[in-house]
């Protein structure tokens, strides 16, 4: 039995790409423990679900029965997902995010982390300052980086592996970073943002910048001027619509879903907080290489 055992695992963890030590990292135990399993040692009985998982099969296909095939991790998923309500099935797949999140950090250095009660937690200083903490997770690896928040009712994550080319190559140039940013701190910028989130439909609707200004309170030349920009900056569309009077210029809004994640993760950046934190990174970010090299 203990030689059939040794040679499953030894045969799905190479065919799972994992060392020795990885795979104890996973499971809970050092590469010497994996090793003497792969000699002909039996790990202990709790511990086979969390081989057979991590290996992604059932514990019967790591005895080589028949009944044990290959669990294919995408199918479980979407079958997991069927069984939440509609209502929550965002908030629990970031739960499993978070707790796949724990494997790919190493799960003995990992702590477990529950989710906190609130996301914001306002401290008071003696002098009467309030500051605001955030509830805030980060896990880096040589893989890449996932960052987040843990908390019941405000939480997301963000998973980034780090791409063969490195991260470098897929930013924009630092002129295009500097036009946004600008663009943003213009009078009526974010407000107009905050109006255009507030809107129902507003994939179907075009609109004008003097109903824009109506609604915002505010010169209809400034506004103008200002979805002018984000055209320019594709930001939004300019359109036009034929009327009786002549042809106006006209604007819509597309992907406007990406400032919800763009605003809350700068919010996320400028604000301290307690966090759970774990880097496995010994390299930079941003790898020294640069685009020019590369292309030279």
């Amino acid at each position: 039995m203990s030689g059939l055992l040794n040679e499953r695992i030894t045969a799905l963890r190479k065919e799972r790409g994992f060392t020795q030590e990885q795979l104890g990292q996973m499971v809970g135990v050092s590469a010497q423990a994996v090793s003497k399993w792969e000699k002909g040692g039996f790990p202990d009985v709790e511990l086979l679900p969390a081989v057979a998982g991590t290996l992604g099969v059932t514990i019967d296909a790591l005895f080589g029965r028949e009944a044990g095939e290959r669990i294919d991790p995408m199918d479980a998923v979407q079958r997991w997902v069927r069984t939440v309500p509609d209502g929550q099935r965002m908030d629990w797949l970031c739960r499993l995010v978070w707790e796949a999140a724990n494997l790919a950090g190493g799960a003995k250095n990992m702590p477990k982390e529950e989710y906190s009660d609130q996301y914001f937690t306002d401290i008071t200083e003696e002098d009467g300052t309030v500051h605001r903490y955030l509830r805030r997770t980060r896990v880096m690896t040589e893989d890449g980086f996932i960052v987040g928040a843990r908390a019941k009712d405000m939480s997301f994550v963000t998973v980034w592996p780090e791409p063969e080319a490195g991260w470098k190559a897929f930013l924009a140039d630092c002129d295009l970073y500097r036009r946004l940013f600008a663009l943003l701190a213009r009078p009526h910028c974010l407000e107009f943002l905050d109006y255009l989130l507030s809107r129902p439909n507003h994939l179907e609707r075009n609109f004008t910048s003097g109903s824009v200004a109506r609604q915002m309170g505010v010169e209809e030349e400034d506004v103008k001027a200002l979805l002018e920009s984000m055209a320019e900056m594709n930001l939004l569309l300019a359109t036009e619509l034929e009327t009786e009077d002549g042809v106006i210029p006209t604007f819509c809004a597309f992907e406007v879903e990406g400032w919800v994640p763009f605003l809350s993760f700068a919010f996320w950046l400028m604000t301290g907080g307690s966090s759970t934190s774990l880097n496995r990174r010994k390299s930079p970010i941003l790898r020294k290489e640069t685009r020019k090299e590369k292309e030279d």
